[in-house]
């Protein structure tokens, strides 16, 4: 092999990621560190240049909806609707794209009528996801029921899917999130994910709950600080929490602990990795 082919495969393998990553990939890994306007210009550009791809649809949805996040909710009223039709575009193209279903899930829901909002859409769009994956239905279907304040029918979804399937953590770690989320209810859901490590000691997301949790409700911060170190250990997969938020919540943790050292440096980790996190950045500006 020449001194010329061996330069190159070094300088290949000296790559960042980021440069031997797809557009798509690029483009999900902008929207995670906090770079919307990045990732809608990575994906816009995917798009156009094609091959068509539901995914790329989907994440570029994903990169407009953070844009509402960063700049409040004036900007809905542009970048809402651009999401949707993303969505739209991929359940086109993968009729099977949970994730794009259960986006227009959330917004025909969650949106005003003006903007495009629409119960009735919205649960057309849960009754194709429960044809396809039942406990995806039974998500989809809680949160309809939570935007029309239904709190009942909202939980019986997750206990209908526990019953379902006795023996997958999911269930558990869905609804531990809706209790959280919904009702506040800290203790019970922390019960949810400890049952689901029970089930399955693999199933990672759970110990990420346990810690945020933890975090948001001052209760078992010790057993939070160890199964978000344990997160911190792993990779997380295409649609599990950010190891970005997993330190921002440790450093919150670690805050009420009365360890500023620990918190400031797990905040500046988690800023690091995405400086748009208000609550770290809010929280280094405390410990600091």
């Amino acid at each position: 092999m020449s001194s010329i082919s061996l330069a190159f495969l070094a300088a290949l393998v000296a790559l960042p990621m980021s440069a031997q990553a797809s557009p798509i990939e690029q483009g999900r890994a902008a929207i995670n560190r906090g770079d919307s306007d990045a990732a809608i210009e990575l994906l816009e550009k995917s798009i156009a240049q094609g091959p068509p791809s539901a995914e790329a649809h989907f994440q570029l949805g994903r990169a407009y909806l953070s844009k509402v996040q960063q700049l409040g909710m004036m900007s809905a009223m542009t970048y809402g609707p651009k999401a949707k039709g993303e969505f739209e575009r991929a359940v086109t193209l993968d009729p099977k794209h949970l994730e794009a279903r259960l986006g227009l899930v959330q917004f025909y829901a969650a949106a005003p009528a003006m903007m495009g909002g629409s119960p009735e859409k919205a649960l057309e769009q849960a009754e194709a996801i429960k044809a396809i994956d039942g406990l995806y239905g039974h998500r989809a279907y809680s949160f309809i029921h939570s935007q029309l304040k239904e709190p009942e029918l909202a939980k019986k979804e997750y206990l209908d899917a526990i019953r379902e399937q006795p023996k997958s953590p999911k269930p558990h770690s869905y609804f531990g999130q809706y209790l959280v989320n919904v009702e506040k209810s800290y203790a019970a859901a922390f019960a949810e994910f400890e049952t689901a490590l029970r089930l399955d000691p693999s199933y990672m997301p759970a110990y990420y709950h346990l810690g945020r949790t933890a975090a948001l409700g001052s209760g078992n911060l010790a057993r939070g600080e160890g199964s978000l170190k344990k997160y911190l250990a792993y990779t997380p997969k295409e649609n599990e929490p950010t190891l970005a938020s997993a330190h921002s919540y440790l450093g919150a943790i670690y805050e009420k602990e009365g360890k500023k050292t620990e918190a400031k440096r797990s905040y500046e980790a988690a800023l690091k990795l995405n400086p748009t996190l208000k609550d770290a950045s809010e929280g280094l500006k405390r410990v600091s």
